[in-house]
């Protein structure tokens, strides 16, 4: 495990780029707290490296609430194995309860349990990041999505699977390429009386298949508070590639940039970011394959799916087949580097057709906290305040939630 992630040979010269490249790489796993390599003194003009690694908890319980403005109430159950080995089976009943079996090949199996109000969630995933003993990532899930809009209940069922690579040299270095198949079966029911057409159209059972490429290219610093470099991603996804009830296409473009912009007596990073997604589809897709816009992720100061094309007697949000956002954000430390303020300006629309009829922008300030004993979770509060929106677009200055990001 250790070994696969250094990326240098014996025999090369020493480079500190490459093996600062390769503790970023140990740590990123998440199977080690803290990773050092070393070059010792050199012996008849060789040095050998001493890689030091401390373990960390690899196997997290959780049990807990989550609340959030999008989405509810949520209770959680998640037991998420971060060295799990399929192969290494159990001799004996008293290695599986010891814990000394199928662990330390650095896979990963997930259980995750998330009862809502509003939303509900079910997933088991399992992820092989050296495919075949090669640098490919296969990732595999099973899920069940359960969630009442305004006016229909939905509800999803599936599987997946998809296979990475992340180019090291030649021509596509630093680029990763991905390839994921789905298998989905989307119901929709409970319609509101008089619900508009588009909806009623996609009442009862649909199965979906698809095929997706993507090409993605990463050179930030951190996962979770990027304070330099961009994440940048193109996709194609075709629906019905492999049959069922639909047969149309989506394709999505979406870059991320971050610049530290100062840093204080105590190290601590005031960070500019920017971002601008698009979106758009080919063919004719139903409603619970379109987009929307508006709260986390999207454009705050409105409310969740509020930036929507409108159809029917009760003007229902429909979706459309174009979105565009952009937005810039700007966070500095208050307190150590588990309190951050935050000001945004988003800016962005939904429409029916590849066209601009009606832009909306919203401005607004913001905490992230990050509480540690929830782990990697940070409490986010935000304000936001349209500044151009449609008469039809629905508002929500407050929004909070455990987890969203910028």
């Amino acid at each position: 495990v250790i070994r696969r992630e250094l990326r240098f040979y014996p025999g090369e010269d020493f480079n500190r780029i490459k093996t600062r490249e390769a503790e970023r790489r140990l740590l990123e796993t998440g199977l080690f707290s803290s990773a050092t390599i070393t070059p010792l003194p050199p012996v008849d003009g060789e040095r050998e490296a001493l890689v030091e690694v401390e373990e960390a908890q690899t196997v997290d319980f959780l049990v807990g609430v989550g609340v959030s403005t999008d989405s509810g109430v949520l209770g959680t159950l998640t037991i998420n194995n971060r060295n799990f080995d399929l192969f290494d089976w159990p001799r004996t009943w008293g290695e599986l309860f010891r814990g000394r079996a199928f662990r330390g090949d650095g896979q990963r199996l997930l259980f995750r349990a998330e009862p809502g109000t509003e939303v509900s969630r079910f997933r088991i995933a399992f992820t092989e990041p050296y495919f075949l003993d090669r640098p490919i990532r296969f990732d595999t899930s099973l899920y069940l999505f359960q969630r009442g809009r305004d006016a229909y209940d939905e509800e999803r069922l599936g599987f997946n699977v998809s296979v990475s690579k992340r180019f090291e040299t030649g021509v596509l270095a630093g680029w990763a390429v991905e390839g994921a198949l789905r298998f989905e079966n989307v119901s929709v029911d409970n319609l509101r009386y008089l619900a508009a057409n588009d909806i009623r159209r996609a009442k009862g059972d649909t199965f979906l298949t698809s095929i997706k490429g993507t090409l993605v290219r990463d050179t930030t610093d951190s996962r979770l508070v990027p304070s330099r470099g961009y994440r940048f991603s193109v996709g194609w996804e075709q629906i019905g590639a492999l049959g069922g009830d639909e047969d149309f296409g989506r394709a999505a473009v979406s870059l991320a940039w971050f610049k530290t912009v100062r840093t204080d007596l105590l190290d601590r990073k005031s960070i500019l970011g920017v971002r601008g997604d698009v979106g758009f589809i080919a063919g004719d897709a139903p409603v619970f394959e379109r987009f929307y816009g508006g709260g986390f992720g999207s454009i705050r100061g409105f409310d969740f799916r509020g930036v929507s094309p409108r159809a029917g007697l009760f003007e229902d949000r429909v979706g459309g087949d174009f979105i565009v956002l952009v937005g810039a954000e700007y966070s500095v430390p208050l307190y150590a580097d588990n309190v951050r303020g935050v000001a945004f300006i988003d800016m962005g629309t939904v429409e029916e057709d590849f066209e601009i009829t009606t832009w909306r922008a919203s401005v607004g300030f913001g905490l992230r906290i990050n509480l540690n004993f929830f782990g990697p979770v940070p409490f986010v509060l935000d304000f936001g305040w349209p500044i151009a929106q449609d008469d039809d677009d629905d508002t929500r200055v407050f929004n909070f939630s455990f987890g969203a990001s910028f």
